[in-house]
């Protein structure tokens, strides 16, 4: 059988990108939310979602996950505003 290995990727602007390099706790308690994580298994599936942002780093998929669910709360409380 064919598998294909993933890959997870961290993608932000560059204020985000330096809070990461921090820490992954100090992203993810800060109020930002100008960063996505990708998660794929050709580079041709996201190349061109990573043009519109300033810097990206391969992440583990342990961290994938945690900032997708950080996403996905930051997005939530913002919508409540709406």
């Amino acid at each position: 059988m064919y598998t294909t290995e993933l890959e997870y990727i961290l993608a932000a602007n560059k204020k985000a990108m330096e809070l990461y390099k921090v820490s992954l706790e100090t992203l993810m308690f800060s109020g930002r939310y100008d960063f996505m994580v990708f998660r794929f298994s050709e580079w041709d599936e996201v190349l061109t979602d990573l043009e519109e942002w300033d810097d990206y780093v391969s992440i583990d998929e342990t961290t994938y996950h945690a900032l997708y669910g950080n996403l996905c709360i930051k997005f939530r409380e913002l919508i409540k505003y709406l």
